[in-house]
C-alpha cells in the first residue's frame, strides 16, 4: 500500500509541486466542495422568507450573532493569508446571512434606528479590523468565535430536549452541518496550524453531533400541542 501512496504522491508532486502529496490534495478537494455547495446553503431559507414574508420561528438574535461569527471567520482567513479552500464558504454564507439578516428584520417591522446604529458599529468594527491588521487581534476574535458558535447551537439543543422532539428542525440541514465540520476539522489540520481554528471546528462538530443523536431519539415524536381554551370556556370557568 505504501508503495502505490508514493507513487501516487510522486505523480501529485510532479504537476502541482513539491510540497504537494495526496493528504494535501484530498483536504483541498474537500475544501472546495465545501465551499461550493455554501453557494446555495441558505438558498432555501431566503426563497421561504420571501414567500411567506413571515419571520416567525427565525431568532433575530440568532442570526445576527451567527452573521458576526462568520463575519470574524472571513476576515481571519483573510487577514492571516489562510488558503481559501479553507474559510471560503464563511464569504458566501455571510452574503446569504445579510440578506436573511434584513428579510427578518424587515419583515418584523424593526427596521428602526436601534437597526441601523447596530449596522453602524458592525461596519466600524469590520473596518477598524481590516485597517489595524493585528495578528493578535485577529486569533483573539477567533476565539472569540468558539463561544459565539456554542452560543447559536445551545438553545437548539436544550429545545429539542425539553420539547423531546425535533419538531420543524431539518434532519438533512443538520446531517450537513456535521459532515461539513468533520471535514473542516480534516482540512484544519492538513492545511492551517492554528489551534484556535481547530477548536472552533471540534466543538462545532461536537455540538452537530449531539443534534444528530437528538433526532435518532426523538425522531417521531410530535411536538407537543398546548390546549387553547376558548372565550366560551374562559367565561364558564370565571
Amino acid at each position: 500500500m505504501e508503495i502505490y501512496i508514493d507513487q501516487a504522491n510522486g505523480i501529485i508532486r510532479s504537476y502541482l509541486g513539491p510540497e504537494w502529496d495526496i493528504g494535501l490534495l484530498i483536504s483541498k478537494a474537500i475544501g472546495y466542495a465545501i465551499v461550493f455547495f455554501s453557494l446555495i446553503l441558505k438558498v432555501p431559507q431566503i426563497q421561504k422568507l420571501v414567500s411567506s414574508k413571515d419571520p416567525t420561528g427565525i431568532s433575530r438574535l440568532s442570526i445576527v450573532v451567527e452573521t458576526v461569527g462568520f463575519t470574524i471567520s472571513m476576515l481571519a482567513g483573510w487577514l492571516l493569508q489562510y488558503p481559501f479552500s479553507t474559510y471560503g464558504e464563511s464569504v458566501f454564507i455571510w452574503i446569504q446571512n445579510l440578506i436573511i439578516v434584513y428579510l427578518v428584520f424587515s419583515y418584523a417591522k424593526k427596521i428602526n434606528a436601534v437597526f441601523f446604529i447596530g449596522v453602524l458599529v458592525y461596519i466600524i468594527s469590520v473596518v477598524a479590523v481590516v485597517q489595524l491588521h493585528n495578528k493578535e487581534l485577529v486569533q483573539n476574535l477567533q476565539n472569540l468565535n468558539i463561544g459565539i458558535f456554542i452560543f447559536s447551537k445551545i438553545p437548539q439543543i436544550v429545545s429539542v430536549y425539553k420539547l423531546k422532539s425535533v419538531g420543524q428542525l431539518s434532519f438533512v440541514t443538520s446531517f450537513l452541518n456535521l459532515g461539513g465540520s468533520l471535514a473542516r476539522v480534516f482540512t484544519t489540520l492538513k492545511e492551517v496550524n492554528d489551534f484556535s481554528v481547530l477548536a472552533g471546528f471540534l466543538t462545532g462538530a461536537t455540538l452537530n453531533t449531539i443534534i444528530v443523536i437528538q433526532f435518532l431519539l426523538y425522531w417521531n415524536n410530535k411536538v407537543p400541542t398546548r390546549k387553547v381554551v376558548s372565550s366560551d370556556n374562559k367565561k364558564k370557568i370565571r
